[in-house]
């Protein structure tokens, strides 16, 4: 799935429940118009008296790859004013950049497990493991928006680690080392890296 950056621009209809019309943005500067449901588009409470624009986020699915666009498939019920499924997008050069950056990150602060987690030189602590979760969570957003379904097990994979490293750190005493506390828990004594993304090896 990718999440495409969405923009209702107003109000269309009061008919049930409510329409409205959106834009989305494609590749080389082209708007794609999007008249809607609003409960199909998006959980918020989107009404006629609501300060327009509204910015949201469209779940789709992602098609294909080519250089920097990506041909994506919209949810059902919801098609351009030109009556189609799909459209072009480009890759956001800042979530590339973005993406680049916290994976180098995250290769680092995992690369000494199983013997623990890594925050610059030294083991990271349990409020450090809450900074890196919060991390997390914005590169499992980039990676979504990037249509890299593929990166599912390693997110979850460093999630475990973020989780349960400050928990052994409190238990230490009670286990000869990490690798002994990840036994015991049945988690992953290795985070195994992603594939990487076509685009990145074209640079």
């Amino acid at each position: 799935m990718v999440k495409l950056r969405a923009v209702a621009v107003r109000w269309h209809s009061d008919d049930f429940p409510g329409w409205v019309e959106v834009s989305v943005r494609g590749a080389r500067g082209r708007h794609h118009r999007i008249v809607a449901k609003v409960p199909v588009l998006t959980t918020l409470k989107v009404r006629a008296k609501s300060h327009f624009p509204i910015e949201f986020w469209i779940e789709a699915g992602a098609e294909s790859v080519d250089g920097g666009e990506m041909v994506v498939l919209l949810p059902d019920g919801i098609e351009t004013a030109e009556v189609k499924q799909s459209l072009v997008i480009t890759l956001a050069d800042d979530d590339q950049a973005r993406y680049r950056h916290d994976r180098e990150w995250l290769d680092y602060v995992i690369h000494e497990l199983p013997v623990g987690v890594l925050w610059g030189a030294d083991g990271a602590t349990p409020a450090q493991c809450a900074e890196m979760m919060n991390g997390l969570d914005d590169f499992a957003g980039t990676c979504a928006r990037l249509g890299l379904d593929d990166h599912t097990d390693f997110i979850e994979d460093c999630r475990w680690h973020f989780d349960h490293y400050p928990h052994y750190l409190g238990r230490r005493r009670h286990f000869s080392d990490y690798a002994t506390y990840i036994r015991d828990r049945r988690g992953p004594l290795r985070v195994s890296v992603p594939p990487v993304p076509s685009w990145m090896r074209r640079r």
